[in-house]
């Protein structure tokens, strides 16, 4: 005896329904709808440590881009009908199609190998409006009559919110034939491939001397397989015939809510999984339930939230349900109920929890028996030697502050930047700032997605440990980069991820690159992470000896190029050249080598007294110089004097000026001398002069503090401001109130 059940998948009613169906059967044999080549897997559902959601991923392991994940939640008819047979010790099989068929056709079409046949799906275009509606998407067609206007509701409604009888799976079987009738059109391929294959499984059943099969489908499928006898053997068999395999490979790995919703775009079909959940575990009280996760959540965030809103919000839901003739509130009257009982009818505020109550924060697990690949095994290892488990499996976005000085941080930091190499973006590294002086800190944000598991099988192609694949993976990588600054990212990444394997040829490239790049601006972009690294390598117990040889290398050739590759600059280009001279004079000012240091203070002095270099650079390198103090607060006033004269041009003063109050505007607050020179040169300009150049001056200001702009709109009221006379060196100091603190600053120095 062959009995059909039509299921929707991760449907609740379906699940409930389905298991009173079978406990009643009695079968000795269930075929499931599910890919084939991962038959072998079935066993492990009996595990108590499987924890649902899960997902059966099935890939081809020389294809990455050819894979499948089929997941299952706790109230997936699938799910329990698989427990239902181990529990049953019964025979349980899947059913559909394997992917090495699929495969094998996705491969044939891509390489343009003809189609085995045509099935003439076109739609007809004589149709009437009703029949093209009904062709196009069927169950739409049904649930428009039904007076729905969303299909997927329609089905809820009449298929899994209401407590059906056992004999609705007949009622379903006869729905799909009528509407498959009623189509008149034949399947796409594949899909009739499928149907194919799955009457051939249920007559091997039959031949294998099963007697009462219980055949568990997609609610379409269900009348095609229930008449299997209608369709001729051989006629199957045909479909199947002629196409090449592809070998696949399937596990389990741990799945989400989050994934399993119709919003992740892997197609599963859950709108509101944590609402089946609950719907699945105890339908009588569901509406309370909900509401009072409503009320825990909006607590949370420190809204407003009583048992009386939760008593109100249930009646209310309740009331709405009898009014749209509903057998029970679903997941729309809820969320109607709840925002306009707990939010007043403000959305916003529900939008606050919407993916915890909705979706749901359900992280599932896999036993630790199920085969996986070596790089999975240690990539487990590591996530619970950085202790990063909590992490691993959360649902949401977590920030995580690694502190390196902690042993398992520092693992934590080199687990992260490796796996990054690898392509698996568990982490994003928070950026610091361009004048930062080093941390013993990093801020990532953590995010797990269950498709990672495809990623790590991919990456396990360079390696068996995360360690050796990094290696393994930068050591190709060095081979196929021919620029200067990817190079130096991709060094300072690997330095990160402590890949010490990988160190010395990355530094006999940089040595070449460098060598061979006449860029100075590429040279100026790879010297920042080289010198961070050489500056905080005890940060992270790195040897970075290695990497001095080649900023001693890249330094003196800066210096040497970058005067002539100002001059002459298109202006589109003179502020990307700027920011790099900015990042150049920070990072070579921590490499504290005192040659260094003078022959780029040279450059940078020989830079402001170039013809045909923008207003924009000099002005920028005259700032760096006084603030190391190497030029004279007169010598300054004097080139401020020049460049804001009368003569010369308004719009290259302004650009100097920009570049020279880059940063921070407190010497104008303390030089009193500047300070007048750019107040006259402002005074004198005239208004339509000051008009056009307003927007480049508001840029130049816009840096500052509020405090340096409310200091200096004071000293702007005064006008000219008179400068005092510099005393002398030792006016105004009273050495004997002097000495009277000097026993407590000794006390205080503990001398």
């Amino acid at each position: 005896m062959i009995t059909i059940f039509g299921i929707r998948h991760h449907g609740p009613g379906s699940t409930k329904s389905l298991l009173r169906a079978l406990h009643k059967l009695e079968p000795d044999c269930l075929l499931i709808e599910g890919v084939k080549d991962a038959e072998a897997l079935l066993q492990h559902v009996a595990n108590k440590e499987m924890q649902p959601p899960v997902a059966l991923l099935t890939y081809n392991p020389k294809d990455f881009s050819q894979a499948i994940y089929s997941p299952f939640a706790e109230f997936s008819p699938e799910w329990q009908a698989i427990k239902f047979g181990l529990k049953k010790g019964i025979e349980v099989q899947f059913m559909d199609l394997p992917q090495e068929v699929t495969f094998g056709i996705q491969k044939a079409e891509k390489e343009g190998q003809p189609v085995l046949f045509d099935s003439g799906n076109a739609i007809d275009e004589a149709l009437t409006e009703d029949d093209r509606k009904l062709q196009k998407d069927p169950m739409a067609y049904m649930a428009e009559i039904a007076g729905y206007t969303d299909s997927e509701r329609w089905w809820e409604v009449t298929f899994e919110e209401s407590e059906n009888p056992d004999e609705i799976f007949p009622t379903i079987v006869q729905l799909m034939r009528a509407m498959r009738e009623e189509l008149n059109r034949p399947d796409p391929p594949m899909e009739q491939r499928r149907e194919a294959f799955m009457r051939e499984t249920i007559r091997k059943a039959i031949k294998d001397g099963f007697e009462n099969i219980a055949v568990i489908c997609g609610a379409w499928h269900s009348p095609v397989l229930e008449d299997y006898e209608k369709y001729k053997s051989s006629d199957d068999k045909k479909l199947l015939r002629g196409i090449k395999k592809v070998k696949t490979k399937s596990t389990w790995v741990p799945w989400s809510y989050s994934r399993l919703s119709t919003r992740s775009g892997y197609g599963a079909g859950v709108i509101s999984p944590a609402w089946y959940k609950l719907l699945y575990n105890n339908r009588k009280e569901v509406s309370i339930r909900w509401m009072t996760k409503v009320a825990r959540l909006f607590r949370e965030k420190d809204l407003d939230a009583s048992s009386a809103h939760v008593i109100e919000a249930v009646r209310l839901a309740e009331t709405l349900a009898v009014l749209r003739k509903l057998p029970i509130a679903g997941i729309r009257e809820m969320y109607d109920a709840a925002t306009s009982i707990f939010c007043e009818g403000h959305e916003s505020q529900m939008e606050l929890i919407e993916s915890r109550l909705i979706i749901g924060d359900v992280m599932g697990k896999v036993p630790s028996e199920i085969p996986v690949i070596p790089l999975q095994q240690d990539f487990d290892k590591s996530v619970k030697s950085a202790r990063l488990s909590k992490e691993r499996n959360s649902t949401e976005e977590i920030v995580k502050e690694l502190d390196l000085r902690t042993e398992s941080n520092l693992r934590g930091s080199h687990l992260l930047h490796r796996i990054d190499l690898l392509g698996i973006k568990w982490g994003k590294l928070g950026k610091g700032s361009r004048l930062a002086k080093g941390s013993f800190k990093e801020i990532w944000r953590l995010n797990w997605k269950p498709d990672f598991a495809l990623d790590l099988i991919s990456a396990g192609m360079w390696g068996n440990t995360i360690y050796e694949a990094s290696v393994n993976f930068v050591n190709k990588k060095v081979n196929e980069i021919d620029n200067l600054p990817e190079l130096t990212q991709l060094t300072e990444t690997a330095l990160k991820a402590d890949l010490i394997d990988a160190v010395p040829k990355l530094v006999q490239q940089l040595k070449d690159l460098s060598a061979l790049t006449k860029d100075v601006e590429k040279l100026m972009s790879a010297l920042r992470p080289l010198i961070f690294a050489v500056r905080y390598g005890s940060t992270r117990q790195l040897d970075v000896s290695s990497l001095e040889e080649v900023i001693n290398h890249i330094i003196p050739r800066v210096c040497v190029l970058l005067p002539n590759g100002c001059v002459g600059m298109n202006e589109d280009f003179t502020n990307d050249l700027f920011e790099k001279i900015l990042d150049t004079n920070h990072s070579i000012s921590l490499t504290d080598n005192e040659e260094h240091i003078k022959n780029w203070n040279r450059t940078l002095d020989k830079i402001t007294r170039l013809k045909n270099v923008s207003t924009l650079l000099k002005g920028g390198c005259l700032r760096m110089l006084f603030d190391k103090n190497l030029i004279t607060v007169q010598d300054t006033a004097n080139e401020m004097y020049l460049m804001l004269s009368v003569g010369n041009d308004t719009t290259s003063a302004a650009q100097w000026l920009e570049g020279f109050l880059h940063g921070s505007g407190l010497l104008l607050i303390h030089n009193m001398e500047l300070w007048n020179i750019l107040n006259s040169w402002i005074d004198e300009m005239s208004f339509l002069t000051l008009k056009s150049q307003l927007p480049l001056l508001r840029r130049t200001f816009s840096d500052f503090s509020a405090s340096e702009k409310e200091k200096m709109m004071e000293m702007a009221q005064q006008g000219k401001i008179k400068v005092a006379k510099k005393k002398k060196e030792d006016e105004g100091f009273e050495r004997k109130r002097g000495e009277k603190v000097l026993p407590i600053v000794k006390k205080l120095l503990g001398i």
